[in-house]
């Protein structure tokens, strides 16, 4: 009778255990959720501004429509794609395309001397410093989640009741430079 009444304390005890690392697990894995949410929104803030640079440039260069109607079907299909890396290559790939647009600025000083230019440049400039905010959170969210269920005795567990490890952002050196541009 003893016996059982001290297997029942050690069933409790490990059941409370799983249910509170259960519940850790749980909200680390909403953090990862809400700070990727985070990103994205940085970055379809960034592409709209960017997008708006593109029409800006465009009124001045009328042979980049074809590269901004192709960044317009590339945007549409962003819905299609549920995986964060999916959808962060997308955006990556339709930067780059803006880019090209972007860098025909250059070649028109009335577009860069024009208020709207400037601001829509300072805009970017501090959507891209809250990208890379929320990039350096993201990864410290994924960073202690992945630790987390790595770490005995969650590592039993955790993959079998769906927690799977994530995925830390990586932004090539290349790629940031080409949307961290300075306003005179």
């Amino acid at each position: 009778m003893q016996m059982l009444g001290v297997g029942l304390i050690i069933v409790v005890i490990i059941g409370a255990y799983l249910m509170v690392a259960y519940n850790r697990l749980f909200g680390m894995r909403n953090r990862v959720k809400e700070s990727f949410a985070t990103i994205e929104a940085h970055l379809q803030n960034r592409f709209e501004a960017l997008t708006e640079v593109a029409e800006m440039v465009i009124t001045y260069a009328t042979h980049e429509r074809e590269t901004l109607a192709l960044v317009h079907r590339m945007r549409a299909g962003l819905r299609d794609h549920q995986f964060p890396v999916e959808k962060l290559t997308r955006y990556v790939k339709m930067e780059k395309y803006l880019h090209t647009i972007n860098v025909q600025a250059d070649h028109y000083p009335e577009l860069k001397a024009s208020d709207k230019y400037i601001k829509l440049q300072r805009s970017i400039n501090i959507l891209e410093e809250n990208l890379s905010i929320s990039r350096r959170i993201y990864n410290a969210n994924v960073t202690s989640y992945n630790t987390m269920i790595s770490a005995f005795p969650n590592l039993l567990f955790a993959e079998t009741v769906g927690f799977k490890s994530e995925i830390l952002l990586k932004m090539e050196g290349a790629k940031r430079a080409d949307v961290n541009w300075t306003v005179s």
